[in-house]
């Protein structure tokens, strides 16, 4: 009996580990599923037929619409170069050097995945809207507060992500696969 008690015990706690490491992955992007670079993170196998089965789960979940990666980059930030939680209360400065795309586009997105209302109704900032560096690259405030030049309005107090989008023209697969020379902006920290 004392067998079966103990069989029975360690079965539900391997049920219940593997359902907690699955909806953590699925939380956080695995990495077997999403790649991750700097504090950037990407989900490259979101629109394939033959995508694994924690980037399928973690669309189902978001019930995001992806496009498909030959054509379009997506990548998230939860956190900045320091590796802290996004966070409204904060002022983030991002930073790149000249973009390798079509176009581009960046906006906030608060825990729920809606952008902040805001007065003036800034929600992103885009590769024709935003003031260029001499350098071809951009320089972007987040900050409940204005800012200078390209300011994107935060919020109420709470952690957001940031979306980066490369609208890149029609890359091959093994593009897509080798696609780590892609410099991503930095983000940093100016105030808490």
């Amino acid at each position: 009996m004392l067998f079966f008690i103990r069989f029975v015990t360690y079965i539900f706690m391997a049920i219940l580990i593997g359902f907690g490491l699955t909806a953590l992955s699925l939380s956080t992007g695995s990495g077997l599923a999403a790649k991750r670079v700097a504090g950037w993170k990407s989900w490259k196998d979101a629109a394939h037929l033959n995508a694994d089965p924690y980037t399928r789960a973690y669309i189902a979940k978001t019930g995001q619409l992806p496009l498909p990666p030959n054509i379009v980059q997506t990548y998230y930030a939860l956190y900045d170069n320091a590796h802290r939680r996004l966070h409204t209360s904060c002022t983030y400065v991002v930073e790149s050097s000249a973009v390798n795309a079509k176009w581009w586009t960046m906006a906030a997105y608060d825990h729920k995945g809606q952008v902040f209302k805001n007065e003036i109704e800034r929600y992103s900032f885009n590769a024709g809207s935003s003031m260029i560096k001499f350098d071809g690259g951009f320089r972007i405030y987040l900050s409940q507060t204005v800012q200078p030049a390209n300011w994107l309005p935060l919020g109420d107090k709470g952690p957001f992500v940031l979306v980066f989008r490369l609208y890149r023209k029609q890359l091959s697969e093994a593009q897509v696969k080798n696609n780590g020379d892609v410099p991503l902006p930095l983000i940093k920290r100016v105030s808490c």
